[in-house]
């Protein structure tokens, strides 16, 4: 049995990590289809621990740089709510509706002294899921100052959503491959690619 299983958004991550030793799946990109196929693994192959990898884009003003690794201390779904001119609300209490979780910090602490091990600078903190990327960069900034969050993603909280559901302890790493600041540029792929592959190779060597 494998030590842990590893969700990936899409096939050009797989072709990054498809011949290390992990146990390799990919959900698809977008909160609903990485939700759905996440569930449907989660339920078949029972993983005591998960992962969730891939690229991320880094928001204004948050120091990160391409190729930096950001894991996730909390999902937050910042797009979910009420959409004024002006600002984003919170759906109504009543409904009692969930857009942020927190995820294991228990094993982020160990991710964390294990890729220090192996001699790479890390940087936790909330990040947060979007259902359209940020090529407005007042966007970028409005997400980042209202929800404090370093990067977004297109799967976390759907992923993050379905491995609560099926009480699997949930990890997430990232690697940043564009800066929100500058979205026309192009996405570095390449250099991120060498980062999530050495990093990759670092956790499959050393996580017990």
């Amino acid at each position: 049995m494998n030590r842990f299983l590893v969700l990936v958004p899409s096939e050009y991550e797989a072709r990054v990590l498809e011949d290390l030793d992990i146990d390799l799946n990919i959900i698809g990109v977008g909160i609903i289809k990485a939700a759905l196929s996440s569930y449907e693994i989660f339920l078949k192959k029972k993983p005591k621990l998960a992962f969730l990898t891939g690229w991320a884009g880094a928001y204004p003003e948050t120091d990160l740089d391409i190729g930096d690794i950001v894991i996730a201390s909390e999902e937050i779904w910042v797009d979910f709510g009420r959409k004024y001119p002006s600002h984003y609300t919170p759906l109504p209490e009543k409904l009692k509706i969930c857009n942020s979780l927190k995820l294991d910090s228990h094993y982020a602490e160990k991710l964390i002294y294990l890729l220090d091990l192996c001699g790479f600078n890390v940087v936790s903190g909330p990040i947060a899921t979007v259902c359209a990327s940020s090529y407005d960069v007042k966007r970028a900034l409005f997400f980042k100052n209202k929800y404090e969050v370093l990067a977004e993603n297109m799967e976390g909280f759907g992923v993050a959503m379905a491995a609560k559901k099926c009480k699997i302890p949930f990890l997430e790493i990232r690697i940043i491959s564009n800066l929100l600041e500058n979205p026309e540029n192009e996405w570095n792929f390449n250099k991120a690619a060498e980062i999530l592959r050495e990093v990759w190779k670092c956790i499959a060597q050393v996580w017990k």
